[in-house]
């Protein structure tokens, strides 16, 4: 593999990131005011969140991007930068799979 390998993933990171948070904000208008986001609460109100804190999941994902990139940065090591960026696609691909799973479940569409 090249080294430009965790250019590649951390744009394609990137990308997935930004169209979850833009996903979360262009759903707004067929979502209820609330929605269950924090599943790992117990069950009822406790799990409901403002629709609009649907970019949670997207911006969480972009801060690990922004952070692996600063340690990619400080690190020679090229397994450990590899490492990096597949756990910044893995997290941005988590954050996607989250807002959508939430948008279809309680959108009316």
């Amino acid at each position: 593999m090249t080294t430009t390998f965790p250019k590649k993933i951390f744009i394609i990171s990137f990308s997935i990131g930004i169209l979850s948070i833009a996903s979360a904000l262009i759903a707004q208008s067929f979502l209820p005011p609330q929605v269950p986001l924090y599943y790992g609460l117990p069950v009822g109100e406790e799990q409901l969140s403002s629709s609009l804190n649907l970019v949670v999941p997207g911006g969480v994902s972009l801060l690990i991007l922004i952070v692996n990139f600063i340690l990619i940065k400080f690190t020679k090591e090229d397994f450990l930068k590899k490492v990096l960026a597949v756990i910044a696609l893995i997290a941005s691909l988590f954050a996607i799979i989250t807002t959508f799973k939430i948008i279809f479940l309680v959108g009316s569409f």
